[in-house]
């Protein structure tokens, strides 16, 4: 049985590595042409689609193989070269082009890459399209080259036109000036277009990691590390930090304490204000198995509902479109503000959603979601042996059952394993952290009895 191509988040591997080869990816994108085709048979100005890439040696030549793929297919190519993945789905999505293609493999370091494709409508694809794409790559079916080679061309322009749709459309009355914002770009695709939003409103960017050189994209920086923004916070007069990952879908705040506010934090300010504001779909927030249990307690103390999914923003996405809710996302950073947005992570979006909120409050981001903290709680992470389910470890799922029945709303166990990696993820919270620290050995313990983990 051949090896899936997509994970949770698109393509993810090691650059150069099966299947992040020339080949294949070229083979991708020969595919993605002939699906563009059939969903769009009366296109009348010929098939079109747009591709970005974040910081990576890689980046290039993968966009390079994808792009030949696709031109062979009959597929018109623009490259807008280094591009956050939000600027590449808006730009999708407004510049009326049929599909998206963004290089990157987001906080994950510079020896890996992936491929998210994005739908005419900016957002990622649905699974089920995932796996007819997929079945097509790995099937033996040959592609005759098209009657028309499709056009490939540079446009690194286009990103203004996002800068534009920002400061014209979705935040015409914010102002900043005179503020200072600490920026660490994770020397990734938000290098260039971070401080030009942040002139656009008139604020001050100060940039950390900002000059991606292929090999140190998240390297001790980013998202990953909000603690290297929120130690210069402390040694210098910034109004805000903001902490990205390698492809800026996800942002990480910090106030100018040394507070930082994670994605769980987040959804606690926006859902709280939001709820007084009675700007809430739902009086709903959306986030996954990973966000802590204080979440929960906090919104349901100011009458908002909690619904879960499973890790990843393109799940959160669904929910919020099957439910009309319009914010979500993930403690990682993934915050989604629904349809007005397109269910898009943006961490320069976020930035200014809650920047554009403490304003209407007359408050500084110190007060953003002051007296929000969460249960204590430890995530550890596994090598893995395989992937399976839970059900298939009769240890770890006992032990699983028998920690919740006895935390019984005191707190909870998450396990998974990751949908990028080959690892398994043993998560507890509770309000105490003795038992935390209790459940996560025993859980453990479990895991090797089941013999899943690599020594």
């Amino acid at each position: 049985m051949s090896t899936p191509l997509f994970g949770t988040d698109g393509i993810r591997g090691k650059a150069g590595v099966y299947p992040l080869v020339d080949d294949m990816i070229s083979r991708l994108g020969q595919v993605l042409a002939s699906r563009l085709h059939c969903d769009f048979p009366n296109a009348d100005t010929g098939h079109k689609v747009l591709i970005g890439h974040d910081g990576r040696a890689s980046g290039e030549s993968l966009a390079a193989a994808i792009a030949a793929g696709l031109a062979s297919g009959g597929i018109d190519v623009d490259i807008v070269g280094l591009a956050t993945t939000p600027c590449v789905a808006y730009l999708t999505y407004a510049g009326n082009y049929h599909g998206g293609v963004v290089i990157s493999a987001s906080h994950n370091p510079a020896a890996d890459n992936g491929i998210k494709l994005l739908g005419h409508n900016g957002a990622k694809l649905e699974k089920a399209i995932e796996q007819d794409l997929e079945s097509e790559c790995l099937s033996d079916k040959q592609f005759a080259e098209h009657s028309r080679q499709g056009n490939i061309a540079r446009c690194q322009d286009l990103c203004a036109d996002y800068i534009l749709w920002l400061r014209g459309e979705v935040f015409p009355d914010l102002d900043l000036s005179g503020q200072k914002i600490l920026i660490d770009c994770a020397n990734g695709a938000a290098s260039e277009i971070a401080p030009r939003v942040m002139k656009a409103f008139g604020a001050e960017a100060i940039l950390m990691h900002a000059a991606p050189n292929g090999s140190n994209i998240n390297l001790d920086c980013g998202a990953t590390k909000p603690q290297v923004c929120a130690t210069e916070m402390l040694k210098h007069q910034y109004d805000a930090g903001l902490s990205l990952d390698g492809d800026a879908d996800r942002g990480i705040l910090c106030d100018n304490t040394g507070r930082i506010l994670d994605g769980d934090t987040i959804l606690a300010g926006l859902g709280q204000a939001m709820s007084q504001q009675q700007k809430l779909a739902n009086n709903t927030v959306v986030a996954t198995v990973m966000s802590n249990l204080a979440l929960e307690t906090y919104l349901k103390e100011s009458g908002v509902t909690l619904l879960r999914t499973q890790v990843g923003d393109k799940y959160v996405a669904q929910e919020m479109r099957n439910g009309n809710h319009n914010l979500g996302g993930e403690k990682s950073g993934h915050i989604l503000f629904g349809a007005e947005h397109g269910f898009r992570g943006d961490g320069l979006y976020t930035l200014l959603r809650v920047l554009q909120a403490m304003q209407s409050q007359k408050a500084c981001l110190s007060d953003f979601a002051a007296d929000y903290s969460d249960f204590p709680q430890i995530l550890s992470n596994f090598k893995s042996t395989k992937r399976c389910s839970l059900e298939e470890l009769p240890q770890l799922y006992a032990e699983c059952k028998k920690i919740d029945s006895e935390l019984a709303g005191r707190g909870r166990t998450v396990v998974r394993f990751s949908g990028t990696e080959m690892l398994l993820r043993l998560m507890v919270e509770a309000d105490e952290i003795e038992l935390v620290e209790q459940s996560l050995q025993r859980l453990e313990a479990a895991a090797r009895r089941d013999k899943i983990l690599a020594d």
